[in-house]
């Protein structure tokens, strides 16, 4: 009787054991990462998008502000935060504009699993893969002459529509750019620039997540369109005082213009 007894407790704790295994196991598979982006499986935790408006070239210290402010980005960036990179630019030959993607990964974090990853080759990955793209980017958007049109609102609903956050998801949104809308029936250059002109141009689908989103606005000077910046900057802050009840974050690069 006591052999019975007793073996049906080994039994007991063997199945708890197996039971607390599983658990385990599963719990590790779950913090898994993407490998192509890095982000854990189950979504990343967070977002932030960098948008560098090329349409008109980076100077020198634009540039060199741009670079250090990805990388800041880049090291501040929690676990299974995702950092996506994106270029305002023409096309070849004048073909329209695009909105090209640098690059577009989560931190992994230190901690990356050991069971299922090479924890220091991941985090190695995610600081490298910043590095080159970013640098032969900036130093290109330097070369490039003046784009025809620039769509700096449907840049901005594109690249926080790619990201494909939750209206309640934290959201940081960089705008390098020197927020000189200009395009049909919407230019910072001839005054047709209202908060209305710039509002039809925003997705409304992206719309609750940009009303959330902590947006900081990198401005590079135009010291020769002086009043249409500051005119065209009154109608932005005006569109994300409606959207969010909130002023954007300004910042300028020191001894930046054009």
């Amino acid at each position: 009787m006591l052999r019975s007894v007793f073996g049906v407790v080994l039994i007991a704790c063997s199945a708890a054991l197996a039971g607390g295994g599983f658990y385990a196991a599963a719990s590790l598979k779950a913090e898994m990462i993407d490998t192509a982006t890095l982000c854990p499986r189950n979504g990343a935790t967070s977002a932030t998008l960098i948008l560098i408006d090329r349409t008109d070239p980076l100077t020198p210290v634009e540039q060199a502000f741009a670079k250090d402010l990805i990388a800041t980005q880049r090291d501040a960036a929690a676990r299974g935060e995702r950092i996506a990179v994106k270029v305002l630019r023409e096309r070849e030959r004048g073909l329209g504009v695009a909105l090209e993607t640098l690059v577009d990964l989560c931190n992994p974090g230190a901690e990356a699993n050991p069971f299922f990853e090479n924890s220091k080759r991941i985090a190695a990955r995610y600081e490298s893969a910043f590095l080159q793209p970013v640098d032969d980017a900036l130093a290109e958007l330097g070369r490039e002459g003046t784009a025809t049109a620039s769509p700096i609102a449907e840049a901005l609903a594109l690249g926080v529509q790619s990201l494909d956050v939750q209206p309640d998801g934290p959201l940081r949104v960089v705008l390098i750019s020197d927020m000189m809308e200009h395009g049909p029936g919407a230019s910072a250059y001839n005054g047709s620039l209202t908060p209305a002109s710039l509002s039809e141009r925003l997705l409304p689908e992206v719309r609750p997540a940009l009303s959330a989103a902590q947006m900081k606005i990198v401005l590079l000077p135009r010291p020769r369109f002086a009043k249409q910046q500051a005119s065209a900057m009154r109608v932005w802050r005006r569109l994300f005082l409606e959207l969010s009840g909130r002023d954007p974050d300004l910042a300028q690069p020191f001894g930046s213009g054009a």
